[in-house]
């Protein structure tokens, strides 16, 4: 707990000019308590301790507790559900990182995976007696009853130093001093030291009948015994009861040391600090603090990050070893932003708030500044040198402050000194006296040798106002403006700009280290000047390029305060622009600071000559002592606590399944840092899914949705408020169960499912092409044997009639010439029938048309063609042509039949109808193919109709089994002297080349196709 002594003791001398008044300031400190109502239900505290994993235990009236910083919760003991609910009384934590327990009952215990298993074995005989638990030098569990003996645990293996007839009644502690003796502390009979060799204890002559509460070792075999009487120390055979007047007669109740040295003492309703050095070779303690707490003290505990624990009757407590020492308004500081600072070589703090006068601390104690007008105005900025300050004011121009002794003398330096104008914002004094001021609109002036000369933009400055001056031992000064950095090197400026590499915006804040590196704050981020040249650092954390009020360097770390953030980063990470894990953290109010809001001030962090760092903020100042952060950075644990599926939260102890489906699994974890909670980081993956960790948030839950089915591991690191990540992550395993749908026996059946679909849709293509294939040959077939059927009836017959008349007109041409004659006009008159019936049968032949064009153009040309051959003395049919729906290419099976079906209707319509008006009509839908003819002509003879066509011909009939070859339904509607219209209907997965249908229409309607013919 170094930083709770670190009060500030800064030297003052004492002036008539000062102000008479004298306010104390004390450093805050952070300060948390918890009882029932916040959360902490242990009761009476008897003993705390803390592991290697960081998790501090503490054992009361109640049962264990275990602590990780965010919540307290009951350990279980054994296989039972319950949490402990007997006392447990003693703790100790042994060098293989075990936690030992015992409770009033000298039972021993061991934690393990989360329970307290035990009683350990031992010789069986237990009662309601007191017994003590502590640790041997070596840090192994050193135990004591009436019923065991005094026992040693080492690497769990127990080694009785003291059988039980020898142990003293009612042992109430116990101790290993640093020179190996053993010491029992007794509830009525005073302290006794243990000679283990020999087997005997041996009596403390000066404390019988006296209570031991507590024993202390500590260095050189010096004991600290607490008793119900008071303090003692005991050296050798030299037993101090005049300790310290605050402990006569008090009632000393725990004891606990620390790792720097530091002995707490607890008593009812204080704690007292002291320090191991404090005490002299007659064991009298020289300095001492106080601490006051809410109860009587029962136990006392310094963790491993040097916070204090305080256990008390229903209550814990914990004084924080923040890493900042803080002084605020609250606790006496007359402003919260204190603007300018400045620590002078006598460890007084200067400090010049927003809102005006001028301040300064010195041992404890904060005091105004008033003369010279100071109290009045604002003073931008302070520097100095041994017992002289120099102020840069808003109204009072430069104003310097001389130290002698108790008197202080000011001298303000105005227009009418040779200052060109009153407003000063920056000053800085080099190695050799000469004062550089800047101000906010008339350039830069120098004062020395008892002369002022000003600079300007004339001269080569890069504006005329001056934000920030720094300079090196050689005597070279820079200078920051908003429009850019110069540089005065030999009576030259030399400047920076954007194009040399200088972030664009302002520059607030300069600081030249020892190696001479420069370094820039401004509105645009960090950059540095090294060997003349300027350097922006690539792949640093985005804090950095955001907007830097103040800058300084210490022991190789880059200090910075923004307008948000309080931030360090290591120096030689920068210059080499590579980041490593631990090269930066940002800082919070968890760790002391008043707030993380910086000040617009050119010098608003400062280093002293100790090495310690002030920063003036938005809510008070803060110092860091050059101790701090020393100690080791421990790396913060993990676990894992459960997931939450839906709102059903599974422990991760449990087999965790998640049903199939769409669900949200949330999954919680926590770090394990009791110190600073708050700074821990967290990232995060889920194998099999992410490929890498996720970026890091403070978040303790994640959520993840649609996971799918299978076996997952959610991993979960943790990283301290330093950046040092756990070297090992927390991991629970889970399991996705897979839906019906995804389980590998219904993909299997479905893919074997869809084979068989593949393969049935296949066999059914090859059957539909090889039906079409014979529907076309079938077709060629009766096409060839109708051509036949009709030269053999028509044409053939008509030759065959001619020959005859042609050989009658032979026989009668000598005889009877005018009859000769009458016969070769009627051979003449059969000739041209002849000519007729051939040129139909050719047109019957003819198939390029159907090859060529879709079914409308071949109707449209046929018409014209009928048009052109029908008899003289008639004149030809009006023929209209209607297409309705999307055109379809028709298969190539259905097609020739199609036109051939429709060509000889309209032929029919031609010849025979004797009609004024053909119309034909064809529709393409998505299930059917539908071409309709009808005419105005004198109709069909019905009994035609039902016998299927007249005698000898064959037209209505060739039609008729043309449509059945194809799965085709053909309708005639005819009434004579009414017209006759023929409505051919196709399938559409017979007609189209691709059918729209789906495969299951067509299988249906293949199904019923095959019902009917059958």
């Amino acid at each position: 707990m170094k930083n709770l002594r670190y009060l500030g003791a800064f030297l003052m001398v004492v002036s008539t000019a000062l102000a008479a008044a004298q306010d104390i300031v004390v450093p805050s400190r952070s300060h948390d308590a918890w009882n029932r109502a916040a959360g902490f239900a242990g009761g009476y505290v008897y003993s705390m301790t803390q592991t290697a994993d960081g998790y501090l235990w503490i054992g009361t009236s109640n049962g264990l507790l275990r602590y990780d910083g965010l919540s307290f919760t009951f350990v279980r003991r054994g296989d039972s559900v319950a949490v402990t609910n007997q006392p447990v009384t003693g703790l100790a934590a042994d060098s293989d990182g075990q936690l030992w327990a015992t409770d009033d009952y000298t039972h021993l215990f061991r934690y393990e995976a989360d329970l307290l298993k035990g009683p350990l074995a031992d010789n069986g005989r237990h009662g309601y007696l007191p017994s003590s638990l502590s640790r041997t030098l070596d840090g192994w569990p050193l135990f004591v009853s009436e019923l065991q003996g005094l026992v040693e645990y080492k690497q769990g293996e127990p080694r009785v130093l003291l059988e039980p007839r020898m142990v003293p009644s009612a042992p109430t502690a116990v101790a290993q001093a640093q020179d190996g003796a053993f010491w029992i502390g007794t509830r009525e009979n005073g302290l006794f030291q243990v000679n283990a060799s020999a087997g005997n204890v041996e009596q403390v002559p000066d404390l019988n009948n006296t209570k031991i509460n507590c024993l202390l070792p500590l260095a050189d075999a010096t004991l600290l015994v607490g008793t119900s009487k008071g303090l003692f120390v005991l050296h050798g055979r030299r037993l101090t009861a005049d300790v310290r007047p605050e402990f006569a007669h008090r009632e000393i109740l725990a004891l606990a040391n620390g790792r720097q040295g530091d002995i707490w003492i607890g008593t009812d309703g204080h704690v007292f600090i002291a320090h191991a050095k404090d005490i002299d070779s007659e064991g009298r303690i020289h300095s001492l603090a106080r601490l006051d707490v809410r109860g009587t003290v029962t136990a006392l505990f310094e963790d491993r990050d040097g916070n204090l624990w305080i256990g008390e009757p229903e209550t814990i407590e914990r004084y924080r070893d923040n890493s900042f020492v803080a002084y605020l308004s609250s606790a006496g500081l007359p402003c919260s932003n204190c603007g300018a600072i400045y620590v002078d070589t006598e460890q007084r703090v200067w400090f010049a708030p927003w809102d005006g006068g001028l301040f300064r601390i010195s041992q404890g104690k904060v005091q105004a500044i008033q003369l010279a007008g100071l109290k009045d105005d604002i003073v931008y900025s302070i520097t100095g040198a041994r017992d002289e300050l120099w102020l840069a004011r808003r109204y009072g121009g430069l104003t310097r402050l001389l130290l002698q002794g108790n008197e202080v003398q000011a001298s303000t330096y105005s227009p009418q000194r040779g200052r060109t104008q009153d407003a000063i914002y920056s000053v800085y004094r080099d190695l050799n006296g000469t004062i550089w001021a800047g101000t906010l609109n008339q350039g830069l002036s120098r004062f020395r040798h008892g002369t002022w000369r000003t600079f300007t933009t004339e001269d080569g400055l890069p504006s005329n106002t001056i934000l920030a001056i720094a300079g090196d031992a050689s005597g070279q000064v820079f200078v920051g403006t908003p429009s850019g950095l110069a540089l005065f090197n030999n009576d030259r400026w030399v400047t920076y700009r954007t194009h040399d590499g200088l972030p664009p915006g302002t520059i607030n804040s300069l600081f030249l280290d020892a190696a001479n590196t420069l370094w820039i704050g401004t509105s645009r981020g960090i950059a540095f000047l090294q060997s003349g040249s300027l350097h922006v650092p690539l792949g640093a954390p985005d804090a950095l390029y955001g907007e830097v009020l103040g800058i300084a360097e210490s022991n190789g770390w880059i200090w910075i305060a923004s307008p948000d953030r309080v931030l360090r980063v290591r120096r030689d990470a920068l210059l080499k622009q590579s980041f490593v894990e631990g090269d930066y953290r940002e800082f919070a109010v968890a760790d002391g600071l008043p707030s993380t809001e910086g000040v617009r001030r050119s010098a608003s962090i400062v280093v002293d000559k100790r090495d310690s760092i002030w920063f003036s903020l938005n809510g008070g100042i803060a110092v860091l002592p050059p101790t701090a952060l020393a100690g080791p950075a421990f790396p913060a644990g993990i676990r894992i606590d459960g997931v939450s599926v839906d709102g059903n939260f599974i422990p991760a102890n449990d087999h965790i399944r998640i049903p199939s489906g769409r669900h949200r699994a949330t999954f919680q974890y926590s770090g394990v840092n009791v110190s600073n909670p708050e700074g821990v980081r967290y990232h995060y993956r889920l194998s099999d899914i992410d490929s890498a960790w996720s970026d890091p948030t403070p978040s303790r839950e994640i959520d993840f949705t649609n996971i799918p089915p299978g076996q997952f591991q959610f991993q979960v690191a943790a990283s301290n408020p330093d950046g040092v990540w756990s070297p090992h992550e927390a991991t629970i395993a889970f399991e996705v169960e897979p839906s019906i749908l995804q389980t590998r026996w219904f993909q299997a059946a479905s893919v074997g499912f869809l084979a068989l679909l593949a393969l049935a849709a296949y066999q059914l293509r090859v059957q539909q092409i090889h039906r079409q294939f014979h529907i076309g040959l079938e077709a060629r077939v009766n096409e060839r044997t109708r051509i036949a059927r009709d030269l053999h009836d028509t044409l053939l017959q008509t030759l065959h009639g001619l020959l005859f008349q042609f050989q009658a007109v032979r026989n009668q041409l000598p005889r009877r010439p005018e009859q000769a004659m009458t016969s070769l006009d009627d051979a003449i008159n059969e000739t041209e029938k002849a000519l007729a019936e051939s040129r139909n049968a050719i047109q019957g032949l003819r198939s390029e048309p159907i090859a060529r064009g879709n079914l409308a153009q071949l109707l449209m040309a046929a018409s014209r063609e009928l048009a052109r051959s029908g008899t003289a003395n008639q004149e030809p049919p009006v023929f209209d042509l209607i297409e309705e729906g999307e055109r379809q290419t028709l298969s190539p099976g259905s097609k020739n039949e199609v036109c051939r079906i429709a060509l000889e209707v309209l032929r029919n319509a031609y010849r025979h109808a004797h009609a004024q008006r053909i119309e034909a009509e064809i529709r393409y839908s998505d299930h059917s193919l539908r071409v309709r003819i009808r005419d105005d002509g004198k109709g069909i003879d019905p009994k035609v109709l039902k016998d299927g066509g007249s005698a000898g011909h064959w037209g209505l009939r060739g039609v008729r089994e043309r449509a059945e070859r194809i799965g085709a339904h053909l309708d005639f509607w005819s009434e004579a002297g009414a017209g006759t219209e023929v409505q051919l209907t196709v399938p559409a997965d017979v007609a189209y080349e691709s059918s729209r249908e789906g495969i299951g229409s067509r299988l249906l309607r293949k199904v019923r196709n095959r019902a009917k013919h059958s």
